[in-house]
């Protein structure tokens, strides 16, 4: 009886200690619990780094199987990851593709798809996303200054102001410096440079057009450059490039490609080959899904265009321009050498990567995750929508009005151009490249896909949106009834890049928070641009931007501006008009591909420019008539008994020099009288100017220039000796010297009228010196007192308010000033021994 008792005793106390060691077990995982966040843990979510590219086409890729080695470094990584071979944007250019990716929200439904449109502060992107469960996503994104991409969730990072500008830099400074190990991070960084204009320089460019120009005739591929060299400087200089602007024909495709694929090349190795050792080095590639796509593809004459909807400013959605590359690589996780086939969108990055990190999707997305297709699960295909306006970021307000969609499934695909209601259907199956228009043939087909894209238009309408609480700033404008005065930059100043922020910073008087509207118009021809944008401060600043994007904005110039608050629109300030400075140093190269481009706006604006400076300088001069006028009987006489004063005391002078002499040098002593003088008055006289003729004084130099040219022409035609053809072209290489110093260091109004005015010094000093010195000396001498007399220019300035010293104005009030002396060899002599110019 003892052993059975006994063995229940042991049992009862096996039992007890199993009991004591349970509950020391679940209360350890209930203080997991309550410790633990809602999802997976942090440690053991991925890194995500989402790197789109500008205008990147996949068919250029060497995993999407292009014969040419573009892209080593990204073929690597599609081998160690998943690849999606039918990938595809929402949109045909930047602002709505972008806006999509890190939404989820097709373009119609997040209404980001026009200049100055703001994303609702209500809708739930992906960083916001990320940032709730712990992410840290700091804002490396060059663009979020803009209206279109703020509201994205990102949060300040301290050097961002201090790197952005430098390239690449910020990224893998990000990476490498402020990782944090014990957090995980969201970076999302946008790479611009396969933008046009397509510039790779070398090596890459050696590596793929000789083979575009290969002719198996001899001298016959150097004669197919010689053509097309006009061309390629066009499509390597500038960002925007519209129907008409270049004749482009088929045999221009090879060179285009060519420089695109030096594009992608640079982009692999400079940024993709240095990204794949970074993370390798800092211990970060086992634990991030690097995700590789676009905002839009690019076309490159596949039909008879270069760019997308926002360099050509037409409204295409053909598959060169929709689709995209997209990759996801994350060893362990993600199986490494996957071709996915079915079709996908850019709407489905956001939901696919908050399922990987174990975040519940918000419900406002309109994508599905991808993780069923990697993983080999069930998937419903689902066809694919498209909208568009018919440009881009620089498209006007009749260009955003022409819309087109789009509805792709995997056979058929349907284009509404909706402006002008026509339709195009294309079966993919059998026409790839969409170019055989069977609408006609298939209408059933036709009616069914229209009644889809219908359905569609109504389920992508914007939504409405809880937007988070914020604390008003209540704007002060209603003590403050001036006139907006802006104070920077002032008309005619030229911004450079430099400093801490490489920004454009604007400042206006009036209440510091209010709601300003800055009404904007900028560039001419091609890159004309004109709106409204809002402000909310009357200090705002825009960027800091990277070289390259700075470099782009250039070719916008000139830009003119003013500001008012919008509660009082008939309160507007003055125009102010201002270049930016290319990072080289002064503008940007002028090229004949540029004139090209801007010929057609540039001719009528040459007749509207002059009418306004014509009838503006009359109202300058109709304005010192009256002021004149309005002299006392008093003033007058002070000022008759001052010129009677004056003769008294040179008229012996004159006597001695004689009549000729007296007057040239009568003429020296004026005109340098008449430029210090006006040196402190300019800016005001200048402003008037300006106002008078509507901005089309900054021309004045240009048209003096031009005029005196003619002048010179018809003197030197009029001569009948022999040196009548020297002479012209003599003429002609000095104009040629004219229009450098012009388009390389006179591109703005101040500068172009030094050349001017002390071309004018040389002439005039010449005309008296000649009188007594020989002609080597006369030239000489007048030389050397130019340049004095520009020095003394200069230091006046010096000691102005607001006017500064500039070494580079000596410069070229020298140049000036021996271009004078050279056209009065050409013109002004009667004969070389007669002592006379």
């Amino acid at each position: 009886m003892s052993v059975p008792r006994l063995h229940c005793s042991c049992k009862v106390i096996f039992v007890m200690g199993n009991s004591l060691r349970m509950g020391g077990l679940v209360l350890a995982a209930i203080l997991l619990l309550l410790t633990a966040p809602a999802q997976g843990a942090a440690s053991d979510r991925p890194n995500i780094l989402l790197v789109t590219v500008d205008t990147f086409r996949p068919d250029h890729l060497g995993y999407y199987g292009y014969p040419l080695d573009t892209s080593p470094h990204l073929d690597t990584l599609a081998s160690e990851g998943v690849f999606f071979k039918q990938a595809f944007s929402s949109s045909g250019w930047t602002t709505p593709g972008l806006i999509s990716i890190l939404t989820s929200l097709y373009a119609p439904t997040h209404a980001v798809d026009i200049r100055g449109q703001r994303l609702n502060p209500g809708v739930e992107t992906l960083p916001d996303a990320l940032a709730k469960t712990g992410y840290e996503v700091p804002d490396i994104f060059f663009l979020t200054e803009i209206p279109n991409f703020e509201n994205l969730g990102f949060t300040k990072f301290a050097r961002r102001n201090e790197l952005i500008h430098n390239g690449d830099e910020i990224l893998f400074h990000w990476l490498e410096e402020e990782a944090d190990p014990a957090r995980p991070f969201f970076l999302y960084y946008h790479y611009r440079d396969l933008h046009l204009p397509y510039a790779a320089g070398e090596p890459y460019e050696s590596m793929f057009m000789p083979g575009a120009f290969v002719s198996s005739m001899p001298l016959y591929g150097a004669f197919k450059w010689f053509i097309a060299r006009e061309k390629i400087a066009i499509v390597k200089s500038n960002v925007m490039i519209e129907r008409g602007n270049i004749d482009f024909a088929a045999r221009d495709r090879p060179w285009v490609e060519a420089l695109y694929d030096a594009e992608i090349r640079r982009l692999d190795t400079e940024f993709f080959g240095r990204l794949r050792r970074t993370l390798a080095k800092t211990g970060l590639d086992s634990n991030t899904v690097v995700v590789v796509s676009a905002d839009h593809g690019e076309e490159l004459l596949d039909r008879d265009l270069v760019g997308h909807i926002s360099t050509f400013k037409e409204a295409r959605l053909y598959d060169e321009i929709t689709r995209i590359p997209l990759l996801m690589r994350l060893p362990g996780r993600l199986p490494a050498g996957r071709i996915v086939s079915e079709e996908v969108q850019n709407i489905d990055i956001m939901p696919t990567l908050l399922e990987m990190a174990d975040i519940p999707v918000p419900q406002q997305v309109q994508g599905h995750s991808l993780l069923p297709l990697i993983e080999r699960r069930p998937w419903t295909a689902k066809p694919l929508y498209f909208e568009s306006s018919s440009g881009g970021y620089t498209a006007d307000a009749d260009q955003y009005r022409r819309r087109i969609r789009a509805v792709r499934t995997e056979r058929w695909k349907l284009i509404d151009n909706v402006w002008d209601g026509s339709y195009e259907l294309y079966d993919l199956v059998a026409d790839s490249l969409e170019s055989d228009n069977a609408i006609e043939r298939y209408p059933v087909v036709a009616d069914s896909l229209r009644s889809m894209l219908n359905e569609w238009v109504l389920y992508a309408q914007p939504r409405s949106y809880r937007e988070p609480a914020v604390v008003a700033v209540q704007p002060d404008t209603a003590v403050w009834l001036g006139i907006p005065e802006i104070l920077f930059p002032q008309d005619g100043d030229t911004l450079q890049y430099q400093g801490a922020d490489h920004a454009v910073k604007l400042h206006w008087t009036g209440p510091s928070v209010g709601d300003y509207a800055i009404e904007y118009d900028v560039g001419v021809g091609t890159y004309h641009l004109a709106g409204e944008i809002t402000e909310s401060s009357s200090a705002p600043v825009y960027g800091p931007f990277q070289a390259n994007f700075w470099n782009s904005l250039v070719l916008y110039n000139p830009w003119k501006f003013r500001v008012y608050l919008r509660d009082r629109p008939e309160a507007k300030s003055e125009w102010v008009e201002y270049h930016l400075a290319a990072t080289g140093g002064g503008e940007t190269e002028l090229n004949l591909g540029l004139l090209l481009l801007q010929a057609p706006a540039a001719f009528s604006g040459v007749l509207a420019h002059s009418y306004q400076l014509g009838w503006g300088l009359l109202q300058g001069m109709g304005d010192l008539y009256w002021l004149l006028a309005s002299c006392g009987a008093v003033d007058l006489s002070a000022y008759a008994l001052i010129a009677a004063l004056f003769a008294g005391v040179v008229a012996p002078v004159y006597d001695r020099m004689g009549k000729e002499r007296s007057r040239a040098w009568a003429w020296v002593v004026g005109y340098v009288v008449f430029v210090y003088s006006t040196i402190p008055v300019l800016p005001q006289v200048w402003g008037m100017l300006s106002e008078y003729t509507l901005g089309s004084v900054r021309y004045l130099g240009i048209a003096v220039v031009v005029v005196a040219g003619v002048g010179f022409v018809l003197a030197i035609w009029r001569r009948a000796d022999g040196r009548r053809l020297r002479a012209c072209l003599a003429l002609g290489l000095i104009a040629l010297a004219y229009a450098y110093l012009l388009g390389e260091f006179a591109r703005f109004p101040a500068e172009r009228m030094h050349l001017v005015e002390h071309g004018l010094m040389g002439y005039v000093l010449l005309r008296a010196l000649r009188l007594d010195l020989r002609p080597v000396w006369a030239y000489s001498a007048s030389f050397v007192l130019a340049v004095c007399i520009g020095i003394g220019d200069e230091c006046i300035q010096w000691v102005l308010p607001q006017r500064f010293f500039e070494v580079k104005d000596i410069q070229l009030n020298a140049v000036s000033a021996m271009l004078g002396l050279l056209l009065a060899r050409l013109v002004g002599e009667k004969d070389e021994g007669d002592g006379r110019a």
